[in-house]
């Protein structure tokens, strides 16, 4: 899917304005929204879109709304956990008709779009896809031949930002790139990530100067560390290790495991996918924006509820990127951003 849109930062008059955008029409009264996330309750990358869409449907003047939360939490539970609480949600779907099905990244908008399109009167919206729309389209339809909504359902598609990501790796490098190593977990959210990585640069001049490592547990995450370390024709890497196998016996490790052990092997700019990964300890760059991503699904959510066709409210690119710097990083790295780039930095962490 093509970037729609190149606004980096809505502000409050871009707020504003979207919001009054869906005033206009009279309200739906006493519908029940369904929030799904696909990680756990406080996950640094799930958390704040579900927050921020919630916040945007209590501000859209929709009376008597009520929400019902569900958390997959799928970096941590098994298949069979995680299979019964889908069945849960599709037996509540069933009894409780909700008006809205809110979804939060892939697993959840995959378990439950099919069921949602069942029911023609419902609504689902989603936030953070990563995995490309077209195939979830190709499983059971809901676009036309334009790639417009047809059926019930929209959204939000997670944009990576990845070109601009380079291209400030460039600034500052003060020189072009050689190679950018992503280091990403075998689960299937890491291989999205890595497809989608690959996507966004394939048809940029950085396509070429990309290479792929995949870690299938911690000690080969740990191994593919090191080589990327010790190897010169590399001048940063991407992590995205986003779940790893510790042990038979010890579960599972997420990005907040594992950001200590791969910066300590790995002393190059680590090019974060979001701010969330920056206050882990990572160097950060160009990332998107979780809450904005979240506010604007919420929006297209109560545009649904007031009565707009969905036909009128095609799918989106995640409008709105941050540049986020951990300086402690930068100083263990030796880096110095440029005086002049600088004042573009959305947020430094310490």
């Amino acid at each position: 899917m093509t970037r729609k849109c190149g606004i980096r930062n809505m502000g409050i008059l871009g707020t504003f304005l979207l919001l009054a955008s869906i005033m206009f029409v009279p309200p739906c009264s006493g519908e029940e929204v369904f929030f799904v996330a696909s990680y756990h309750q406080g996950d640094m990358c799930g958390q704040p879109q579900y927050d921020a869409a919630m916040e945007a449907l209590e501000q859209s003047a929709l009376p008597n709304l009520s929400f019902r939360g569900y958390y997959l939490d799928s970096r941590r539970r098994t298949g069979e956990e995680i299979q019964k609480e889908i069945e849960t949600i599709i037996r509540d779907i069933r009894e409780r008709k909700p008006a809205l099905v809110l979804t939060v990244d892939d697993l959840a908008f995959a378990a439950l779009y099919e069921e949602v399109l069942r029911h023609p009167r419902m609504y689902l919206v989603f936030t953070g896809l990563n995995r490309f729309v077209e195939e979830y389209h190709a499983q059971a339809p809901f676009l036309d031949s334009q790639g417009l909504p047809s059926a019930n359902i929209t959204g939000v598609f997670e944009h990576l930002f990845m070109k601009e990501q380079m291209e400030m790796l460039e600034v500052l490098l003060e020189r072009p790139v050689k190679n950018v190593a992503v280091l990403y977990s075998a689960d299937p959210v890491g291989r999205i990530l890595k497809n989608q990585i690959a996507q966004e640069l394939q048809p940029t001049p950085y396509g070429e100067k990309i290479r792929f490592y995949e870690a299938n547990n911690l000690a080969e995450a740990l191994e593919l560390a090191e080589k990327i370390g010790n190897d010169p024709d590399l001048d940063a890497w991407v992590p995205v290790t986003m779940s790893v196998p510790n042990s038979p016996e010890k579960g599972f490790l997420t990005m907040a495991d594992l950001a200590k052990p791969l910066t300590e092997r790995i002393a190059k700019p680590d090019l974060a996918l979001n701010v969330s990964f920056a206050e882990l300890g990572f160097y950060g760059g160009v990332s998107v924006n979780f809450y904005q991503m979240g506010f604007q699904a919420g929006l297209m959510g109560a545009k649904l509820l007031k009565g707009h066709p969905i036909r009128d409210i095609p799918i989106e690119n995640a409008r709105n990127s941050l540049i986020a710097i951990n300086r402690s990083r930068m100083q263990q790295l030796k880096l110095s951003l440029p005086q002049e780039f600088t004042a573009v930095v959305d947020i430094f962490l310490e």
